[in-house]
């Protein structure tokens, strides 16, 4: 028997899908590319700056996220972020401006 009772797994199911959405997301906006310049009116490189500002958000907050995590625990900002990052998604689905998708698909998501 495990002597957490199991629960490692879950907690591993659970990074791989996190894993898995923070890695995704980012190149799955090739998929959109041609959808996005047609859309908005906008060359290559802004649109290219929605997977780049993500990124920077994902990678930039780590520093942020330690300091929640020891004072708050795992669990709390885990499930913040999560909530940030599905909020992020839906508001972007009612974007009207490249700015406005910038700023949820980027920032609030990332």
């Amino acid at each position: 028997k495990a002597p957490d009772g199991g629960w490692g797994w879950a907690v591993l199911f659970g990074c791989f899908i996190i894993t898995g959405f923070s890695y995704a997301f980012p190149k799955a906006v090739s998929v959109f590319f041609k959808e996005l310049i047609r859309e908005f009116g906008i060359g290559y490189s802004d649109t290219a700056w929605i997977s780049s500002i993500l990124l920077a958000m994902l990678y930039g907050t780590g520093p942020l996220c330690s300091v929640c995590v020891n004072r708050f625990g795992c669990r709390p900002v885990m499930l913040v972020g999560g909530l940030f990052a599905s909020m992020g998604m839906v508001i972007a689905s009612f974007c009207t401006s490249i700015v406005q998708i910038y700023l949820t698909a980027g920032v609030i998501t990332g």
